[in-house]
C-alpha cells in the first residue's frame, strides 16, 4: 500500500475518533456528578485522536513525536480507561504494576526508534502493552464487578476481549513472518486489517461505553424513584403533589387517602378547591402567593375538610419544586386533630378545676363558723369568722 493511502486511511479514522471523542464529552457533561472517573475516558480518547494525528504528520514533525509520543500517547489513554472503569465500578486498585509497564513500554519503543530502529519490534511492543492493559479492562467488567453490575459491563468487557484476541494475532504474526518495513505508514495488507479492526472496535467501544453509563444512569434513577416512591407512601404525613400552574393533584400517598376518606381516582387530576378541602379558601390563596414569593411555607396550622364533611386541624408544610421540568407544589400536612381535642379537654378540665377551688374557696371565706387549717401545729389558714 502507498504511504499516500495509509496516510489517508488514518486521517479518516482521526476524523471518527474527533466524533467518538464528541460522543464521550457529551456523556461526561451528562454524568460527571454521578460517576466517578468519567474524565478519564475523556482523556483516553483524546489521547488516541491526538496519537493518530501524530501518526499523519510522519515526516513533517520530529520522529520522537511521531514514533515515541504518538505510542505512548495509545499506551497512555489505554491505561486511562482502565482506570476510568476501575472507579465506575468502584474498584479502584494500585496502579503502580501499570506505571511500570508504561516507563518500560516508552523506553522500549524509544530504544527501536533511535538506538535500533524496527518498525516491526515497535509493533510487538505495542500489541504486548496494548494486550495487557485490554486483558484487565476485560477480566475487570467480565469477572471483578459485582454479579448484578456485569448486565452494565458485558458489552465493554466483549470489547476489550476482542482487543486481546487482535493483539495476540499481531504477536503472533511478528513470530512467523518476515518483517522489511521500516514505517509503519508504508505498512502491508495485515496492518491495514488489524488497523480497520481497530478502528471498528474503537467505534464499537464509543457505542458501549455510551450505553453502559445510560444503563448505569437508569439504573440508578429506578432506584431512586423506589425508594421515593417508598418514602413517599410510608410517611406518616399526609402528602400530596400537584402542579403549580392549575393546582391539580399529580399524586398522593396512603396517609392522606386515610385522612381525607378519598380515594386516589378521586383525587386524580382535580384541585384542592375542586375537593373542598380547605375550610377557608382564603387560606389557600396566603398559601399560593407565599409559595409564589419564597418556595416554601412551614407548620402553618389550618382548617380542613374530610370526604365525610368532618372538620379536621392539620400543620401545613409546602415547597415549590420542579419535576419533568414542571414546576410543582409537594404539600405536607400533619393531623394534629387528636392533640387540638385533647388540648381543648385538658383546658377545660383545668378551667372546671379552677372555677372549683374558686368556688371552695368563696364558701370557706365566707362561711358563718370559724374555720382554721393547720400544719404541724401551726395555723396555715383562718377565715374571716375565726378571727
Amino acid at each position: 500500500m502507498s504511504l499516500l493511502d495509509m496516510r489517508t486511511i488514518i486521517f479518516s479514522y482521526a476524523i471518527i475518533d474527533i466524533a467518538c471523542l464528541v460522543v464521550m464529552v457529551s456523556l461526561w457533561r451528562q454524568v460527571r456528578s454521578r460517576f466517578a472517573g468519567t474524565i478519564l475516558f475523556v482523556f483516553d480518547f483524546a489521547f488516541q485522536t491526538s496519537a493518530l494525528f501524530l501518526i499523519i504528520l510522519r515526516g513533517r514533525i520530529p520522529n520522537w513525536m511521531s514514533y515515541v509520543l504518538a505510542s505512548t500517547l495509545v499506551m497512555a489513554g489505554a491505561l486511562l480507561g482502565y482506570m476510568g472503569l476501575e472507579r465506575f465500578v468502584e474498584k479502584k486498585r494500585s496502579q503502580l504494576h501499570n506505571y511500570i509497564l508504561l516507563i518500560a513500554f516508552v523506553f522500549i519503543h524509544a530504544y527501536f526508534t533511535f538506538v535500533q530502529p524496527d518498525q516491526a519490534a515497535r509493533n510487538l511492543n505495542a500489541s504486548v502493552g496494548l494486550l495487557v492493559i485490554s486483558f484487565q479492562c476485560a477480566w475487570l467488567v467480565l469477572h471483578s464487578v459485582k454479579p448484578g453490575m456485569r448486565q452494565l459491563t458485558r458489552g465493554v468487557g466483549i470489547v476489550f476481549g476482542l482487543y486481546c484476541v487482535i493483539n495476540m494475532v499481531r504477536i503472533v504474526e511478528y513470530f512467523v513472518s518476515t518483517h522489511t518495513i521500516s514505517d509503519y505508514l508504508q505498512s502491508g495488507t495485515f496492518e491495514l486489517l488489524a488497523l480497520i479492526a481497530n478502528e471498528m472496535l474503537f467505534i464499537f467501544l464509543t457505542y458501549c461505553l455510551a450505553l453502559m453509563f445510560n444503563k448505569r444512569l437508569l439504573s440508578d434513577i429506578t432506584v431512586q424513584e423506589e425508594k421515593y416512591s417508598k418514602a413517599f407512601h410510608s410517611s406518616p404525613y399526609a402528602i400530596i403533589l400537584t402542579r403549580f400552574s392549575d393546582g391539580r393533584i399529580i399524586e398522593a400517598n396512603e396517609r392522606f387517602l386515610d385522612v381525607t376518606g378519598y380515594q386516589y381516582a378521586d383525587v386524580r387530576e382535580r384541585t384542592a378547591i375542586d375537593l373542598y378541602l380547605w375550610v377557608n379558601e382564603g387560606d389557600h390563596a396566603l398559601i399560593v402567593d407565599e409559595l409564589a414569593q419564597k418556595g416554601n411555607v412551614s407548620e402553618h396550622e389550618f382548617q380542613f375538610r374530610t370526604k365525610s364533611g368532618e372538620m379536621i386541624t392539620g400543620l401545613f408544610s409546602a415547597e415549590v419544586t420542579a419535576i419533568n421540568n414542571e414546576q410543582c407544589i409537594l404539600s405536607r400536612i400533619r393531623d394534629i386533630t387528636e392533640q387540638r381535642r385533647t388540648e381543648s379537654q385538658r383546658e377545660a378540665a383545668l378551667d372546671a378545676l379552677r372555677e372549683s377551688e374558686r368556688r371552695y374557696k368563696s364558701l370557706v371565706e365566707n362561711a358563718k363558723e370559724g374555720i382554721y387549717v393547720t400544719q404541724d401545729g401551726m395555723i396555715k389558714f383562718i377565715n374571716s369568722a375565726g378571727v
